[in-house]
């Protein structure tokens, strides 16, 4: 049996990125993935495009992860309407004191970054592909075994495995889960036209539709509705496509043409409201699957993600139950408040009562017109809500 400090299930972008940081503080890991080590192969390492908040981007520059060759593109601005009601939000980054909000990367690149940091430190050992077959929790250590019978020994077992985590039922943690009856389809569109800095979300009564800059002119696409709709909208020629694309944002900003592929995937929330058990915790969506509206699910991980590497990276014993306590202790109103957010406002813009369209309308006017009320929006949005972690502190270089 070999020993570990930390054996971490689940090496997509939040358990690659606990690797990292966990090596960092002189750990020794064992990362476990059930697919090939290639960014093609692995689930999270897809075409999303994902909007990176200013903490996470310190996070992942503190992990020395956001290297030359990956392409981000700022965001200074972010522009929220409603199809067919009043209301309207216009977000500016030098308003709020602050150079850009975060930044847009596609996720298959993100992952790339991550492989390329993960291949240049001593101290994690990856087994791959590999999958979680049982756990056994003691007073000191939690034996693991693989579907291979190979067996690993930890002070602490994370699961990073996703929505559906093998971590999370072998260790018996449960969970709340609730299915919007919606999809995401996901795309990219070609618009020389738009602004290169700036984000739209418009919210529709059947779900927001998100416009994201990615490099050469284009425009990623998060497109939400009822799966059915989904489904009709994925057999559309690109023709068609186009035009109701033009249609449902509002003709803001114009000019799409050229469609990529698309793509789509089911919208449920999986809340975990104590994601750690004896030796184990839960990160990233094996914690909680949120709603991608306002598009903070990953960096709810990530902030998790930097937390768990504050409390284990330099505690004598990273899975004690005070360990993990006192990380939960600070993530959890953290993680209870965005989960509240993201599903009041996918519940809350998609509903068609003409009592709860006023009020979302005259929710985006206040916001507009309260400075107050657009900054601590703004704040959260950014990912610095306390208590902070060291990694999402910016440090001079």
């Amino acid at each position: 049996m070999t020993d570990f400090d930390v054996v971490i299930v689940g090496g997509g972008l939040a358990g690659s990125a606990l690797a990292i940081g966990l090596a960092q503080a002189g750990r020794r890991i064992a990362l476990i993935e059930a697919f090939a080590p290639k960014t093609d192969a692995r689930p999270s390492f897809d075409d999303r495009t994902l909007v990176i908040n200013a903490a996470s981007l310190n996070i992942l520059s503190n992990l020395g992860i956001l290297d030359e060759s990956l392409t981000a593109c700022p965001l200074k601005r972010i522009e929220i309407s409603r199809a067919g009601a009043p209301g309207h939000l216009s977000l500016r980054a030098e308003e709020h004191g602050c150079d850009r909000f975060g930044a847009v990367v596609v996720a298959r690149e993100l992952g790339a970054a991550m492989l390329r940091r993960l291949e240049t430190l001593d101290g994690i050992e990856s087994f791959c592909p590999e999958r979680l077959a049982r756990i056994t929790a003691g007073d000191e250590q939690i034996d693991i075994q693989l579907d291979s019978g190979k067996r690993l020994r930890g002070r602490l077992l994370v699961g990073s495995d996703g929505t559906n985590s093998t971590v999370r039922r072998l260790a018996g943690i449960e969970s709340q889960h609730h299915d919007y009856g919606q999809s995401a389809m996901i795309f990219n569109v070609s618009c020389p036209d738009r602004a290169a800095d700036t984000a739209w979300e418009r919210f529709t009564t059947t779900g927001p539709l998100a416009l994201l800059p990615q490099p050469q002119d284009r425009l990623g696409v998060v497109w939400i509705d009822t799966s059915e709709q989904i489904d009709s909208a994925l057999a559309l020629d690109n023709g068609a496509l186009l035009e109701k694309l033009e249609l449902r944002s509002g003709h803001t900003p114009g000019g799409f043409a050229s469609p990529g592929k698309r793509v789509s995937y089911p919208l449920a929330l999986t809340r975990t409201p104590r994601p750690l058990g004896r030796r184990v915790a839960l990160v990233g969506n094996a914690a909680n699957t949120i709603h991608p509206v306002s598009a903070q699910g990953f960096n709810l991980g990530l902030r998790d993600v930097a937390a768990l590497i504050d409390h284990a990276g330099q505690a004598d014993d990273p899975g004690h139950h005070n360990v993990l306590s006192a990380w939960y202790a600070d993530r959890q109103s953290d993680q209870a408040a965005t989960v509240r957010y993201t599903d009041t406002l996918a519940r809350a813009f998609s509903n068609p009562a003409s009592i709860i369209r006023l009020g979302t309308g005259l929710g985006l006017f206040a916001h507009a017109a309260i400075p107050a009320l657009s900054r601590r929006l703004v704040r959260a949005a950014m990912g610095f809500r306390e208590p902070v972690s060291s990694l999402a502190v910016e440090r001079v270089r």
